[in-house]
Parts: structure tokens; C-alpha cells; sequence
């Protein structure tokens, strides 16, 4: 009895030390134990200081950072980009989550997040950074293949201030984590193959349209994104509600997701069978396993060595895309046009710019030459 009475003293002492804590001082014991490293420890302090309505951004980009510490990656991932959607120019946060992606296997995301953290200030030298330590040597290491791609990319298109300037970073780079030039250039070529084949899938299993939502007498018209994964299969439609609030639905196969958006009683019918005619659109539905495959490997090719016949290689796969929608008008070319240039824009948006204006000047479009034409054979 008296272990029992003791054990319930104690809880009510604890009890009444989380209730007396303000946000403020759990936010203190937080930046303590984000010192020491005591990653569990941020998450708990944290998370008291966000349950007694604490509006310091930094307890979510604590919480984030301990989170993808302990391994944690989705919770990770949901808090910064919290704190990305509240702080868009905070330049750590995106490199972070580009950390994150990596430890995911999701490299194209990485690279993304990683480009757009040195665009806001990012600054990555100094301090205790290594690639020896790093808890995914894969996803640190791909902050050095991207600075690499700038170099090679911005040397092919003629940009030598931004030459330099990635030059300068990335030597200073290599020394601070005893990494060697030669080092990021073997990981930059053995790994790109897998970054453009996943940057390709992602795109071209994507589609985003606007969507007419007219429910008796209310009226919600958005734009929504539709994403099909193509390792199972499934569909996601990214949508926003009536209170403007950004909601999901997944499901396994389009007449699932049909049934689902019914049974959600946010969507007319006519936004339905929009939903259902938008996915007959996806570029790798319609596309042929051999059409992606080539858009894969002129890619691939351009950014292992950039010149003036991988980038023509490029320019006439955009080309052929363009010249189709033109010449037929079949929203299919259109979707795999603008696919495209997405892929070339994740990794440089002056590489997209340049495929986009070379094509334009080029006298033949509008008009499919015989070797499109036989390339479109592709389509299924």
C-alpha cells in the first residue's frame, strides 16, 4: 500500500510540474536539450510548448530537426514544412527536408530542396558539417553532386559568374569534409541515372488541372493536382476544401478514388468525371514504357556530359512533343511538353529556359518531320 500511495504522489508532483510549465520554459528546456543533443527529449519539450499554444516557429524547427535525427522521417517532413509554409525564405529548413528526401531514397526532391536552399542563403561551410558523420553519407553527399551540376550545367550555358561562385563553394566544400573533387564527381556520374529516372517518373505521373465544383447553390472551383505512384499504382488527388483547407485523397485505383470523392460529398459529379478524364492524361499511362525510357536517357546523357549534341538530343525530344500538340492539338502532347520542361526546371532553370527558346527559333516546328513522326509510333 505504501508503494502504491508513493507512486501516486509522485505522479500528481508530475502532474502538476507539466501544468505549471509554461510554453515559454518548456521552449527553454527544449533549446537545452537541442545542445546536448538529447533529441527525444526536444520532441517532448517541444510538443509541450505547441500544446500550450506556443507561436515560436522554432518549436517546430526543433521538433523537425530532432525528429529526422531519431529516424523519424514523415513527422520530420510534416514539420518543416510548417515551418516552410509559415518562414518560405528560411534557407535551412529547405535543406533539411532536402536531408530528409535523401535518407527517404527520394533524391529528386532532395535536389530540389537543396537548390532552393543555397538560391535563399543557404550557407553550408564551416562549422561541424562532414560527410563522415553525417547520419546518410547518400543524402549529404548529393549537396555536393548538386553544386557540381551547377558547375558543369552553368559552364555549358555560358553563366561564368555562377561558375565560379559554385567553384568556390564546392572547394571549400571538399575541404571541409576531407571529400575530394574527384570524389563528387565519380558519386555525381554513378548517381544521376537514378535522379533523372525518378525526377521523369514523378512528372510524367503527374497532372494538374482546374476542377469546376458546383454543389447545388455552392460553388468550390479549385486547381487540383493528381499524382499517380508508379511503383503500386495508386492515385492521389490533392484538392482544396470548401474552408480553403489543402486536403488529400488516396486510393488504389481510379474507380476507388471515383467512389471516394462521391462518398466525401465535396464533389459534384462533374467534378468526378473531370477527375477521371485529367488521369486519361497522365503522360506514363499513355506514354509507352520506350517513350519515357528515351526521355530518360537524353537527359541522362546531357547532364553526364552537357555539349551541343546531348542538348540537341534533349531539344528534339521537347521538340517532338511540341510539334505534336501543335500539328494535332491532342492534349496529350501538350501534358508531355509541359513535363518536360518541369523535369529540366527542377535541375536548371536556365537549361529549361534555353531548350524553350532554341525551339522556338528553330524553323521546322509546327511541322513533324518523317523521324517524329515514326517516334510517335511510341505512343501506345
Amino acid at each position: 500500500m505504501k508503494k502504491i500511495t508513493a507512486v501516486l504522489i509522485f505522479v500528481i508532483v508530475l502532474a502538476n510540474t507539466f501544468a505549471q510549465t509554461t510554453a515559454s520554459e518548456w521552449m527553454e528546456r527544449a533549446r537545452v536539450n537541442l545542445i546536448a543533443g538529447d533529441w527525444n527529449n526536444v520532441i517532448t519539450a517541444t510538443s509541450e510548448a505547441i500544446n500550450r499554444g506556443s507561436t515560436n516557429l522554432d518549436a517546430y524547427w526543433w521538433r523537425g530537426l530532432a525528429y529526422s535525427y531519431i529516424g523519424n522521417n514523415d513527422a520530420s517532413i510534416s514539420d518543416l514544412n510548417f515551418v516552410i509554409s509559415q518562414a518560405p525564405n528560411f534557407p535551412n529548413a529547405y535543406s533539411q527536408r532536402g536531408f530528409v528526401y535523401g535518407t527517404m531514397g527520394m533524391l529528386n526532391r532532395t535536389i530540389a530542396d537543396y537548390r532552393t536552399a543555397l538560391e535563399r542563403g543557404f550557407d553550408p561551410t564551416g562549422g561541424n558539417w562532414t560527410i563522415a558523420n553525417s547520419p546518410n553519407v547518400n543524402s549529404s553527399m548529393w549537396l555536393l553532386g548538386l553544386i557540381h551540376m551547377e558547375i558543369v550545367i552553368n559552364r555549358f550555358l555560358g553563366n561564368n559568374d555562377a561558375v565560379t561562385r559554385y567553384d568556390n563553394l564546392l572547394r571549400t566544400l571538399c575541404t571541409d569534409t576531407n571529400v575530394t573533387r574527384a570524389d563528387v564527381e565519380a558519386f555525381y556520374r554513378n548517381g544521376i541515372r537514378g535522379l533523372i529516372s525518378a525526377t521523369v517518373d514523378e512528372e510524367f505521373n503527374r497532372i494538374s488541372f482546374f476542377i469546376e465544383n458546383i454543389i447545388g447553390q455552392r460553388a468550390n472551383s479549385f486547381n487540383g493536382v493528381l499524382t499517380r505512384n508508379p511503383q503500386n499504382g495508386h492515385y492521389t488527388l490533392r484538392y482544396t476544401d470548401a474552408r480553403d483547407v489543402i486536403k488529400e485523397l488516396t486510393a488504389q485505383t481510379l474507380e476507388a478514388l471515383s467512389s471516394a470523392m462521391s462518398r466525401s460529398g465535396e464533389f459534384s459529379q462533374n467534378a468526378i468525371n473531370t477527375v477521371r478524364t485529367q488521369a486519361g492524361l497522365i503522360p506514363a499511362v499513355v506514354l509507352s514504357d520506350r517513350a519515357l525510357d528515351e526521355i530518360k536517357t537524353v537527359m541522362t546523357n546531357f547532364f553526364v556530359s552537357p555539349g551541343t549534341e546531348t542538348f540537341n538530343a534533349v531539344r528534339e525530344v521537347y521538340s517532338l512533343y511540341t510539334n505534336a500538340r501543335l500539328e494535332t492539338g491532342r492534349a496529350i502532347f501538350e501534358q508531355a511538353r509541359l513535363n518536360c520542361i518541369a523535369v529540366l526546371t527542377g535541375f536548371n532553370e536556365g537549361l529549361a529556359r534555353r531548350v524553350i527558346d532554341d525551339t522556338e527559333r528553330n524553323s521546322s516546328i509546327r511541322t513533324l518531320t518523317r523521324e517524329q513522326q515514326q517516334r510517335l509510333v511510341q505512343l501506345r
